[in-house]
């Protein structure tokens, strides 16, 4: 025989307190029909979404354009379902979203005044732990292994002069450049993401997952990052499950008070159904993590190939040669067989060369040289070039070399340079 959980005493609940529930529980119900991070679970799903969201566009055109008043062209991306996002169709739909809840929330709150509302609170609960769990485990696995903004960045992407970089490219390179940075704040959202999995420590991973999602959303807005509405509905599911338990933080941090152990309202009456449903939270968990860890680790393989003897980005501090004047003004070793070369007009071409490490030489068809590396971030070629003797000198450039230093040497004229900068 199966055990029966007790009923908490019913609590009287205002019409406002019944529809804000009613409310968010339609709306982020709406939601999970277009959630990439829950969808990915579920087999054949991206055809079905794709319908649903079409069967929408006349609609969110027509407010777009009649309500809103909106000048932004608004259209469908043909590679994903798009749904609430920041494409003027995934704004205009989170609104009609908004009203689509609010009405069904109306209707529902006036029709049906017998509901639990504890029990309704607690699947509310439930779906928000869902979806937020789900998304910062994943987000937090390819932090974790530096996936998300690759890091070290391709050498590719710190060419360009930083005032033609977006400020999106900006935070992806700045992010990037510290792998431990990025593992670490992967860290954080994976231990919010995992705390949230279990009843008794949601309240903990809710303030985590908050204190993480309030720095995303600071970065998105400050950095116009694209994803400025789904970091927000992050930060308002940790916020929303922060939120019972204000009372009881208030009296822990500022009145010294003790605080009671409050109880939560179960899911089903019968026990075993209450704990199948925990379980299969904690599946959906697992399945986020693992998928997340797997495609990170893809990623991270396919940007970080053996590196080749030399690799890295060079200015050329030196090139003496008796054939003219220095050529080159940086060097990028980037794979086995080629160097690209920037040429002292600022053009840039790509030069076949073979790179023996062993012997420490590199051979041009243009001539070859041996090199030689004194300190770590300065190699001295010495060889031909155009059938003329040669000799290179290059440092490696300032964000390819290590990141940490415990001593700084400010030689003399160094500090005034600082003060410049």
């Amino acid at each position: 025989m199966q055990a029966v959980i007790p009923d908490e005493p019913e609590e009287r609940w205002s019409l406002a307190r019944r529809f804000a529930v009613r409310f968010l529980l339609s709306y982020f119900l709406l939601l999970l029909l277009t959630y990439d991070h829950v969808l990915l679970f579920v087999p054949r799903s991206e055809p079905v979404v794709r319908k649903y969201v079409e069967l929408w566009y006349p609609i969110v055109v027509w407010v777009g354009k009649s309500v809103l008043h909106l000048d932004q062209d608004i259209y469908l991306l043909k590679s994903e379902a798009d749904g609430i996002s920041n494409t003027a169709f995934g704004t205009v739909f989170f609104f009609c979203s908004v009203a689509l809840a609010a009405v069904a929330a109306g209707i529902w709150a006036a029709l049906d005044r017998r509901r639990d509302e504890g029990r309704l609170s607690a699947w509310l609960r439930y779906l928000l732990r869902f979806m937020l769990a789900v998304t910062l485990i994943h987000y937090g696995a390819i932090k974790l292994i530096p996936a998300q903004m690759t890091a070290p960045p391709p050498l590719s992407l710190l060419l360009p002069r930083v005032a033609d970089l977006t400020r999106m490219q900006l935070l992806w390179i700045f992010t990037g450049t510290s792998p431990v940075y990025e593992s670490l704040t992967g860290l954080a959202e994976l231990t919010g993401g995992v705390l949230l999995l279990f009843r008794r420590t949601t309240l903990l991973g809710a303030l985590i997952c908050a204190a993480d999602m309030a720095m995303v959303v600071t970065l998105n807005f400050c950095y116009d990052v694209h994803v400025k509405l789904l970091s927000l509905h992050l930060l308002a599911m940790a916020l929303l499950l922060v939120a019972p338990d204000l009372r009881r933080l208030s009296d822990l941090f500022f009145f010294d008070r003790r605080v009671e152990r409050r109880a939560e309202p179960a899911l089903f009456t019968r026990r075993r159904l209450d704990r199948a449903a925990q379980a299969v939270l904690l599946l959906f968990g697992l399945a986020s993590m693992a998928l997340g860890l797997s495609s990170a680790w893809k990623i991270y393989q396919m940007f970080h190939p053996p590196k080749p003897p030399l690799y890295g980005l060079w200015t050329v501090e030196e090139f003496r040669a008796e054939a003219g004047p220095p050529p080159w003004r940086t060097v990028m070793v980037f794979r086995s067989g080629a160097v690209r070369v920037e040429r002292t007009d600022g053009s840039w071409t790509t030069l076949p060369a073979e790179v023996k490490d062993q012997a420490r030489r590199i051979r041009f068809e243009a001539g070859s040289f041996s090199f030689s590396a004194p300190e770590a971030d300065d190699v001295v070629l010495n060889g031909v070039w155009n059938g003329r003797p040669a000799r290179v000198r290059l440092r490696r450039m300032e964000l390819t070399r290590r990141s940490f230093h415990w001593f700084v040497d400010l030689r003399e004229g160094d500090e005034e340079a600082l003060k410049e900068k």
